[in-house]
């Protein structure tokens, strides 16, 4: 019977709840800030090991502190377009897939009886699968439908 079990996840963001939408935004931020975040032990290894020599021969050798405060003025604008790079290829990757245009194409939907007809079920079925919030169907492999069942998926094992 496991091998008539084709499982998929079907998500129309559409469909979600605002809540829901605006849960998962804060936890992929939360989430992009920690992976930045992660990023800075190496980030600062390398402006170390880069820099050390750089800013000793700029404050003892050639000009004293006015030299360091330029050459961190540098550092901050390197930083400042390294930074304004990552935000406009951010925005252009989520524009790209995350518009609001649709590039999907959305099928006709079927009326309630011609529905039932393709899928060789009862009103009663298709009512609990439209009001269903969790719903198990089980195809044989030509995509009949063998078993619907509302509750929980069943087991892997």
């Amino acid at each position: 019977m496991k091998d008539n079990l084709h499982e998929s996840t079907i998500q129309v963001r559409q469909l979600l709840w605002q809540r829901v939408r605006t849960r998962d935004t804060i936890i992929t931020t939360l989430l992009w800030l920690l992976y930045a975040y992660l990023w800075l032990p190496l980030i600062s290894f390398v402006a170390w090991v880069a820099g050390i020599d750089f800013a000793y021969e700029r404050v003892v050798k050639a000009g004293g502190p006015e030299a360091l405060v330029l050459l961190l003025l540098w550092f901050l604008i390197a930083f400042l377009l390294v930074l304004l790079l990552v935000v406009i290829w951010s925005g252009f990757q989520y524009s790209q897939h995350h518009g609001k245009r649709e590039r999907r194409v959305r099928a006709v939907p079927l009326d309630a009886a011609a529905e039932r007809e393709f899928w060789g079920i009862d009103a009663e079925t298709q009512l609990g699968l439209k009001q269903g919030q969790v719903t198990t169907v089980l195809l044989d492999d030509a995509g009949r439908m063998l078993e619907v069942r509302a509750g929980s998926p069943p087991s892997s094992a």
